[in-house]
């Protein structure tokens, strides 16, 4: 890209960037919103918006949990349950499941919480304890719906020093939370040009209709006898420098050879989407051999579960505030009969995982001294 070309996408950028800013200092502490359900979503938005608000937030003793009642069609198959108090063995689920995903996204090249001055959740240390925990108890998979690294860029067009920074302490991160899959979202690629490539080599990246260093097209895991095969797409997108080496195809012409190939491998095949809610429809009522859709796209409402095509459809946190656990009931055929999709709310109750929380506090101690380089200020 020629140095005349940039100057208009970095402008476009840093304005997308300021409303996007804007936005999110005006909703960051908020826990519901009204919602509106996906095409093909069961129940209506009132019984959404009711259901699942979690004003009893600050509740104390046993876990607060509010279950949405079953979609009006699919009798008891398909639940959504918000735990939002308790300790961690309080939020666990009794409910049993034949396979577990354990799902996240848009950490944004953040080891920490939100930051809200109240309640603050997220943090990736909080995360891995509650993986760890629950991958203790049930077969389970662990996946990243996408925008692991942050892609912001100084008044230079650069990929800022902190930002450098903050991305490879993430990557350490990630490497230690034994993920299965990190599907790679088109703001990921100026954060992965920039990575070591000793450290990005060991990130499980997968994605249909991206390519470039590190990254596959799938992963195949084994998990209480099943094959499970996970891939993922993300809508192509500007982002605010130029990724060196990685490449955008179309969502649906690049992931339906994929998804066809793993339909003959695995029992189980969980397709990753990072804003391409349009294109994981698609391919989604085109291939039933899929069986479970986790979408990232800056979700702040806890949804019910949809159903598209064959596949079940769930949300994922923004900033991963909540954890998404999806509970899997399948058939002899490993084709999905019910499921209960829980939102976990990861908040000052919740135990850090000790090596992690280490990671975060190093991380912290880093970014401060290099934005203070940057930026100046006490």
């Amino acid at each position: 890209m020629s140095s005349s070309s940039r100057a208009p996408l970095f402008l476009a950028g840093a304005l997308r960037r300021v409303a996007l800013g804007a936005w999110i200092l005006a909703t960051a502490c908020a826990t519901t919103r009204s919602a509106t359900p996906a095409p093909g979503q069961h129940g209506a938005a009132e019984t959404t918006k009711g259901a699942l608000r979690d004003g009893g937030a600050g509740t104390t003793g046993e876990a607060l949990r509010r279950v949405l009642p079953p979609p009006h069609d699919s009798g008891d198959a398909y639940v959504a349950e918000l735990a939002v108090s308790g300790t961690l063995a309080q939020r666990l689920s009794a409910w049993p499941a034949d396979l577990v995903v354990l799902y996240a996204g848009e950490h944004r090249g953040s080891l920490q919480t939100c930051g809200c001055p109240k309640r603050p959740r997220g943090s990736l240390a909080r995360l891995a304890a509650w993986n760890d925990a629950v991958s203790q108890r049930d077969a389970s998979v662990r996946a990243h719906a996408g925008y692991f690294l942050e892609d912001a860029v100084g008044f230079d067009g650069v990929e800022r020093g902190d930002v450098t920074l903050g991305n490879r302490y993430m990557a350490q991160g990630l490497a230690l939370g034994a993920w299965d899959a990190l599907n790679v979202g088109f703001v990921d690629l100026p954060g992965l040009a920039h990575l070591d490539p000793a450290l990005r080599d060991v990130l499980p990246l997968v994605s249909a209709n991206v390519t470039g260093p590190g990254v596959r097209p799938y992963v195949i895991v084994e998990r209480g006898g099943r094959k499970v095969g996970i891939t993922g797409i993300t809508r192509p997108g500007v982002t605010l420098s130029e990724p060196a080496g990685y490449r955008i195809a179309e969502p649906v012409a690049a992931a339906g050879p994929v998804l066809n190939e793993l339909a003959g491998k695995v029992d189980v095949i969980v397709l990753l989407s990072y804003q391409a809610e349009t294109w994981g429809q698609r391919l989604a009522q085109a291939h039933p051999e899929v069986d479970v859709v986790v979408d990232a796209n800056l979700h702040r409402d806890a949804f019910p579960p949809a159903t598209v095509g064959h596949a079940a459809w769930v949300r994922a946190s923004y900033e991963t505030m909540r954890a998404g656990e999806l509970r899997l009931d399948l058939d002899a055929r490993n084709a999905v009969v019910g499921a209960r999709d829980r939102k976990i709310d990861l908040d000052p109750d919740m135990p850090d995982r000790p090596d992690l929380a280490a990671l975060q506090r190093e991380a912290r101690a880093a970014m401060d001294v290099e934005q203070q380089r940057i930026f100046g200020g006490p």
